[in-house]
């Protein structure tokens, strides 16, 4: 895993004895959290002093992981085994394992951590957990192979990716429907939603590029070529930047949110 100081632009650290990390996610208590798909774990890492400090078993083939906004579960996607697990945060025990479609992969939390959103690329939909009953509250479908979600800042809406089709796929959040659908470009992997909720953001991996969209208006407002298959993406808190893995050019793209222009390339280890 590459360690990036994000104010030098450069890459500081590698920290070592993964198999094939995926999807990082930073928790609210300051932790790292990760998958290793080849090993069937769940890894914690402290970022302050660059080191795992707990692994667990999951399912097969863990891909995204989050924690809850109250720091109490954490939640992972095991696409080969079709479940959620939800471990408990602070013991790192295992809660509950809840079947929720074929090849589940990417994962989203409600911002008022109710609900579990989980983008099935097999079943081709969206299956929404109920996280405090723990059990399946609705399956949406979406007529394509569901990549990623994610919940915008106010809850109302999810957006799923939607790989075959090269889409954006809005859901009203309470009436569990599709509302829209939003064309991007070839093989749509991660996106996400600025923290100021002002952008909507696709990574298309075979076009290698973003799909901006104003998040207001579903308006798409550029596309913005940059590494080869860019795949994954996260966003400083105060919505200034973009960070964008590059899986075939190993490299992470910093773009600014405000010019909507790459500014940086980062060299990083093999297929971010």
């Amino acid at each position: 895993m590459s360690v990036i100081d994000a104010d030098a632009g450069k890459k500081r650290a590698t920290i070592r004895g993964l198999r094939a990390p995926h999807n990082i996610h930073l928790g609210r208590d300051g932790m790292l959290y990760l998958t290793d798909g080849p090993a069937n774990q769940a890894v914690k890492v402290d970022p302050d002093k660059l080191r795992i400090v707990a692994r667990w078993e999951v399912g097969k083939g863990p891909a995204h992981i989050f924690m809850t906004p109250d720091q109490r579960q954490i939640v992972n996607t095991n696409t080969e085994s079709g479940d959620v697990m939800i471990t408990d945060a602070s013991t790192l025990q295992l809660l509950a394992t809840i079947p929720v479609g074929k090849s589940p992969h990417g994962l989203a939390i409600s911002p008022d951590g109710k609900f579990a959103y989980v983008a099935n690329l097999g079943s081709k939909d969206l299956a929404v957990v109920d996280l405090k009953e723990r059990k399946l509250a609705a399956t949406i479908p979406l007529d394509d192979a569901a990549v990623q979600a994610w919940a915008e800042p106010q809850g109302k809406f999810v957006y799923v990716t939607g790989l075959n089709t090269g889409q954006v796929i809005k859901i009203d959040a309470a009436g569990r429907k599709v509302v829209a659908r939003l064309p991007v470009g070839k093989l749509p992997a991660q996106l996400g939603v600025t923290p100021n909720g002002k952008y909507l953001i696709s990574c298309d991996q075979e076009s290698a590029q973003l799909s901006i969209y104003d998040a207001a208006t579903d308006k798409l407002v550029k596309q913005l070529p940059l590494g080869t298959w860019t795949h994954g993406i996260s966003f400083s808190p105060d919505s200034k930047y973009a960070f964008v893995t590059n899986t075939k050019s190993d490299d992470v793209s910093v773009v600014d949110l405000v010019s909507l222009t790459e500014v940086k390339r980062i060299k990083v280890g093999k297929g971010p």
